[in-house]
């Protein structure tokens, strides 16, 4: 792959300040990816890469949220089946190729928009639909209040397609190793778009990764009744009001998720 020194796009709105971080580590990203896609087993999925869609809606709404998922396995697998496992192009010979890349038709910030938006025809995933549906859960109990809501996974870079199965679940050491390296994004997503509120819907399975990215220990997550059977800790986190990690939504039950989420939102009332 041709190496390329990024040229930042002018920044007017923070999808361009988004974009910029993004282009900075892409062509790293990629070139230590490339070789991976020249063997047998698992490969990357594509890296999960944030966009607003409405700027001024989320800079101006008085509580902003991010929710994070665990990671993303097979992103857009099948949308661009003429790139390597339907994921990367490894063609990228400019800087207008970086932003195409990122933001432009067929994009990774396009499939992310249309994904993760209410409105959107795209096909939800059970996880996107119960996390869209505990952010309106949290609109209707704060009705005096408006709430932007923007997706994240602790795991930047999912499992794709290995032709052998095990695409899902937790990405693989190597994977993990070149994003940390390559691609270590969240601290400064989160100084770029400053949440109020971060919520890890993630399980315990994702503690340790949440510990790496945000450079806390165990005892930042303190639970919020000892006493409960529910499984919803504080995580205390520099310079965030609020974070809270509670159950991944999969294979669960409404009322399990309903008591869960209940209790979650009820803490966040009585922050703000």
């Amino acid at each position: 792959m041709k190496q390329i020194i990024f040229q930042p796009k002018e920044e007017i709105d923070l999808n361009d300040r988004l974009v910029n971080l993004y282009g900075s580590k892409l062509i790293g990203l990629y070139s230590d990816f490339e070789p991976l896609f020249d063997r047998e087993g698992i490969k990357p999925a594509l890296p999960l890469l944030l966009w607003l869609h409405d700027c001024e809606a989320y800079e101006k709404a008085d509580i902003k949220v991010m929710v994070f998922g665990r990671e993303t396995n097979n992103w857009n697998d099948g949308n661009r089946k003429h790139l390597p496992n339907g994921t990367y192009n490894f063609d990228i010979q400019t800087n207008d190729d970086i932003i195409a890349e990122i933001m432009g038709n067929d994009g990774i910030c396009d499939t992310y928009d249309s994904y993760c938006r209410q409105d959107s025809e795209e096909p939800k995933t059970p996880f996107t639909k119960k996390m869209l549906a505990l952010v309106e859960r949290l609109r209707q109990a704060m009705p005096g209040k408006s709430i932007e809501c923007v997706w994240n996974n602790i795991h930047k870079v999912g499992n794709g397609t290995s032709g052998r199965g095990g695409c899902c679940g937790q990405p693989t050491a190597e994977i993990q190793e070149i994003v940390k390296r390559r691609f270590d994004v969240v601290p400064q997503e989160i100084d770029i778009l400053k949440p109020d509120i971060m919520i890890f819907l993630t399980g315990k399975d994702a503690d340790n990764a949440i510990m790496n990215t945000f450079g806390i220990t165990k005892e930042a997550f303190v639970p919020v009744n000892t006493a409960s059977e529910l499984f919803l800790d504080r995580v205390n986190i520099p310079d965030v009001k609020y974070a809270a990690r509670t159950i991944h939504p999969s294979r669960k039950s409404n009322v399990e998720l309903n008591s869960h989420f209940e209790a979650l939102i009820n803490d966040i009332i009585a922050t703000f």
